[in-house]
């Protein structure tokens, strides 16, 4: 019976070719859309999970009050990890951590290849009993042994191959330059950390290397229970266990009295990912839109296919009506259309899993996200697929089925249709909400994209234009002066400037006496050169006064927003501000610039001006900021400057960003989600256009004899299709006065997360409505135009 059931299915899916083309494709893209984020949504929860004692793995998090302000504490010093331990019994086994930071580039190279030399990253610092800790898997060399030795490291695979090609790297020795290049022995290799690991390594070196290194001071922090440079985990016995050990802590810390005010909690391993929000990179925010989106468009494509298989109802009418005088029962019946539904929605099923993996690697590149391909194969992704299948066939037939098994015989077979066949008045509902969702999704991608104009195109302050930054180790030491004046003297370069850090990336924090006794502010700083404010087109609120030496550390230029925050006079030119017991003068306030995203307002600001040859430069690094006069020749410039660096340092590859690009890349997350919004959109409007040719389709066959008269009658075939067109325009503009309070609500709310934005003009609610239009026309046209020029003898030959 099911084989007979199947049989009739293909003979109908060939009967009808075009709706059986439009009824799969169309699931299909719903259903692919559905799988992809439904993977994606998986990968971002199954973070962290893969390790043995997971659920028993938390990470210290202290809050702290001084004076008016509240840090978080996400990083512990050295010592935290063994003091913890010893003193709270709850504790089993502690692992610290440490991603290497600094102002200079690690770079790495073989000993035997010291020509090729490559800036890497991911270098991790750990302990001793890493691999044990976590389930990292250790390919090569004893879990025990690999770091427990000074200058051990362990590579992944990726850079096992990239440095050693098939050969066995254990043994063998690698150079990595941090302060200072240091020959690490190499004690294992480890499998690539899986793309759902928060931990993420290239190089993991021995805790023990770090604290033979020159700047190990400078990571290894107080000898207390303390902020530091570490990641700290702790292995508890219960996960119950850690309210017991924050109070703990906490007692510890105040009898250290390093804090006035501090307050422990845990986060546990498995929601480090998500918890994690540093910057506005981070794809977790999109955690709560697209399973929404997913949801809406799997329901969209499920609409139409029960809407296609309906509207074509009046042809297996009478099909219905000669198996029920025959004896069939409507359970009997109802049982063949889902058997039909579930074999269309299999072949859907197979086309959206074909389409599934032919876009997710778009998806994913457009998150900038990596998503092993075993994880792709694994048993919960295969489960969730075979669920999302089993509802699918479960809602796609369910409708269909009820439908066409209730078909009166003695009505149908006389070649009469109730105008209620197929659900006209939720047909009509459904085909509002999809338009509706459309019209929503198109709005919000409108606001989107204006939005991330405004931000690359808003007067930041900053002259951004043309400027190339190039990062200086301190290999270069005391040598920078020199390399500056050569690239200064180039033909197409009109000012060069030195500052500690890179603009719209790190800066350094200073705490100031506040308003109110007690209050302590703080307020970002930058160590620059006399040339940073003219190079960067920064303009002056209150400029120094003449001759007024700018140099020292005594010396601070603020901005504007600084005068807030301190509560200082309105020319504040010469008053003294206090960082604890050290005095600064102010000797002039710049206007407010943003030196970070426009997504926050701007922050207070402090900029210390020291010559180029401060041992601050020569000992941390710097970065080159170079402007570059106009129509250049930029290949052949950069290549000049590429050639002057390597007369000066010939250990750390060249590199260079321009400042515009720096900027642009703060909205990296906002522009992924413009694009991946823009794909949605696309979907469902298509979607939408396909639920309103199955209800065209239904409505105009009930309509045909009423055309067919019109037509004898005289009607034109403009007349016709304005006819039948202006009820489903109907339903369209009701969706666009549904769809548009709702979007704009959403959009009010998104822009809220921005310190600079834009207003929202009526002409995105009025653009985003006319594609509706436009779509639901032509749409609506096809079958209008069809039923008006065809023959009124053959639809009027059975009267």
């Amino acid at each position: 019976m099911i084989f007979n059931y199947i049989k009739i299915a293909f003979r109908n899916l060939a009967k009808q070719k075009l709706y059986s083309f439009i009824n799969i494709s169309g699931l299909a893209a719903g259903l692919a859309v559905c799988m992809m984020i439904m993977m994606y949504v998986a990968h971002e929860m199954s973070y962290d999970r893969f390790h043995k004692n997971a659920d028993l793995i938390f990470t210290p998090q202290g809050q702290i009050k001084e004076g008016g302000s509240v840090m978080n504490m996400e990083f512990m010093s050295y010592t935290a990890g063994p003091l913890i331990q010893q003193s709270q019994p709850t504790v089993k086994a502690y692992m610290r951590t440490l991603a290497y930071f600094n102002q200079n580039p690690v770079v790495v190279n073989d000993p035997s290849s010291p020509s090729k030399k490559f800036i890497e990253d991911k270098l991790l610092f750990a302990d001793p009993g890493f691999f044990s800790f976590f389930s990292f898997k250790l390919l090569s060399g004893s879990v025990g042994d690999v770091l427990k030795r000074p200058f051990t490291v362990v590579l992944s695979s990726d850079m096992a191959k990239k440095y050693f090609g098939q050969q066995n790297p254990v043994g063998k020795t690698i150079v990595i330059k941090t302060d200072s290049a240091y020959t690490y022995q190499v004690t294992g290799v480890a499998e690539n950390a899986p793309s759902n690991s928060s931990i993420e390594f290239n190089f993991v070196a021995s805790n023990a290397s770090l604290l033979a290194m020159k700047e190990a001071p400078r990571y290894i922090g107080n000898k207390h229970i303390s902020y530091g440079s570490f990641a700290l985990y702790v292995q508890v016995k219960n996960a119950s266990d850690t309210a017991k050990l924050a109070r703990g802590m906490d007692l510890m810390a105040k009898k250290d009295k390093d804090f006035d005010d501090i307050k422990f909690s845990f986060n546990a391993l498995t929601s480090a990912h998500l918890n994690n929000n540093f910057g506005n990179q981070s794809n977790t925010k999109y955690l709560k839109i697209f399973p929404m989106v997913a949801v809406l468009i799997l329901l969209l494509a499920l609409v139409n296919y029960m809407s296609l298989s309906t509207a074509r109802a009046t042809l297996r009418a009478k099909e219905v009506g000669v198996r029920k005088v025959s004896g069939a029962s409507r359970k009997t019946i109802a049982m063949q259309f889902y058997v039909e539904s579930a074999v269309f929605t299999c072949l859907s099923f197979v086309l959206g899993y074909v389409l599934c993996y032919a876009i997710t690697p778009w998806f994913l590149n457009i998150l900038q996200l990596k998503i092993d391909s075993s994880f792709l194969y694994s048993p919960m992704v295969l489960t969730l697929l075979f669920s999302l299948l089993v509802v699918t066939i479960l809602i796609a037939g369910f409708y269909p089925s009820i439908v066409l098994s209730s078909f009166n015989p003695v009505i149908t077979l006389k070649g009469k249709m109730s105008k209620q066949a197929g659900g006209i008045i939720i047909r009509k509902v459904f085909t509002t909400l999809q338009f509706a969702i459309s019209v929503g999704l198109i709005v919000c991608g409108i606001i989107i994209d204006r939005q991330l104009y405004y931000f690359r195109h808003a007067d930041t302050g900053i002259n951004k234009d043309n400027v190339v930054t190039v990062p200086i180790g301190n290999s270069v030491g005391k040598k920078y002066g020199a390399l500056k004046q050569e690239i200064q003297s180039l033909g197409g370069i009109s000012s060069v400037a030195t500052s500690h850090y890179a603009m719209f990336g790190s800066y350094d924090m200073n705490f100031f006496d506040g308003k109110a006794k007690g209050q302590s502010v703080g307020v970002a700083f930058i160590v620059a050169d006399k040339n940073f404010m003219s190079t960067l087109g920064l303009k002056w609120k209150y400029p120094p006064a003449p001759n007024t030496e700018l140099v020292g550390r005594n010396k601070a230029i603020i901005n504007e927003e600084t005068i807030a925050q301190l509560g200082l006079p309105a020319n504040p030119i010469g008053t003294i501000i206090k960082s604890g017991d050290q005095k600064i003068e102010v000797t002039g306030v710049l206007k407010n610039f943003n030196f970070t995203t426009m997504a926050s307002a701007v922050k207070p600001l402090s900029l210390y001006v020291v010559k180029d040859t401060d041992s601050y430069f020569n000992k941390f690094g710097c970065t080159l900021f170079a402007r570059i006069s106009p129509h250049t020749n930029l290949p052949t410039l950069l290549a000049k400057i590429q050639a002057i660096y390597k007369k000066y340092d010939q250990d750390t590859p060249f590199d260079y960003t321009f400042m515009d690009d720096a900027f642009n890349a703060q909205y990296k997350a906002e522009d992924r989600l413009a694009s991946i919004f823009s794909v949605f959109t696309y979907v469902t409007v298509i979607l939408a256009a396909l639920g309103l040719f199955g209800l065209a389709a239904f409505t105009i066959e009930q309509r045909t004899k009423e055309i067919g008269i019109r037509k004898v009658l005289g009607a034109s075939v403009s007349s016709i299709n304005n006819l039948l067109s202006k009820d489903f325009l109907k339903l369209v503009f009701l969706a666009i006065a549904i769809a548009s309070p709702v979007a704009w609500y959403a959009m009010h709310n998104w822009l809220q997360n921005f310190a600079y934005r834009i207003t929202i003009s009526w002409w995105v609610f009025a653009a985003a409505g006319l594609v509706a239009i436009i779509t639901a026309i032509v749409t609506v046209s096809y079958h209008g135009i069809r039923a008006a020029i065809a023959n009124p003898v053959d639809s009027l030959r059975s009267e």
